[in-house]
């Protein structure tokens, strides 16, 4: 895997092992009450942090059928890329689009945990066998910044995972 991806990559991986490892001391009625009407609770939150990556490992998958048809990444790529980190770690909050939003009432973690460590698997192979000159290629769509790249994907699911991960540091802790 090319060093700065990898980098990325385990970054965000040790960041989803710490959240679930404290999650999992949680009580279960905890972790599937939501914080208020409308609100997810915090197993929805993760269930969202799931679908969303299960998405991007999927369209990256189908990206790569095609090569040919990428387009390279541009600086009007790069500082869209900049403009959403910087809206992920401001207060903002933001309405998640209709097929990422779509998470079940209740959630249980050990097997969340499980389809999240099948889908790390599959993120791994495809970065690990991704070619170098790919990798100024957009493979991924974000639905408001647009086309991005490997490492910009990988920034945005860490900054995502960030985001989401304070708000559930925040329930747990209204709740405790």
């Amino acid at each position: 895997m090319n060093p700065n991806l990898e980098a990325k990559y385990l970054r965000l991986e040790k960041s989803r092992n710490r959240l679930l490892d404290n999650l999992e001391q949680l009580d279960p009625a905890i972790l599937n009450t939501p914080a208020a009407d409308n609100k997810w609770s915090v197993g929805q939150i993760v269930a969202h942090l799931v679908l969303v990556e299960e998405f991007t490992v999927c369209y990256m998958q189908r990206k790569l059928q095609e090569p040919e048809k990428l387009i390279s990444s541009s600086l009007s790529h790069t500082v869209k890329s900049i403009l959403l980190t910087i809206l992920l770690k401001s207060q903002v909050r933001f309405k998640a689009p209709p097929r990422m939003a779509d998470v079940p009432e209740e959630v249980c973690l050990p097997e969340l945990r499980s389809k999240w460590d099948h889908l790390r698997f599959q993120f791994e192979d495809l970065l690990t066998d991704l070619p170098p000159e790919l990798l100024h290629k957009c493979l991924f769509k974000h639905p408001y910044a647009g086309p991005l790249s490997a490492a910009q994907c990988l920034t945005f699911l860490q900054d995502h995972f960030d985001h989401h991960a304070a708000q559930i540091k925040q329930l747990i802790k209204v709740k405790s």
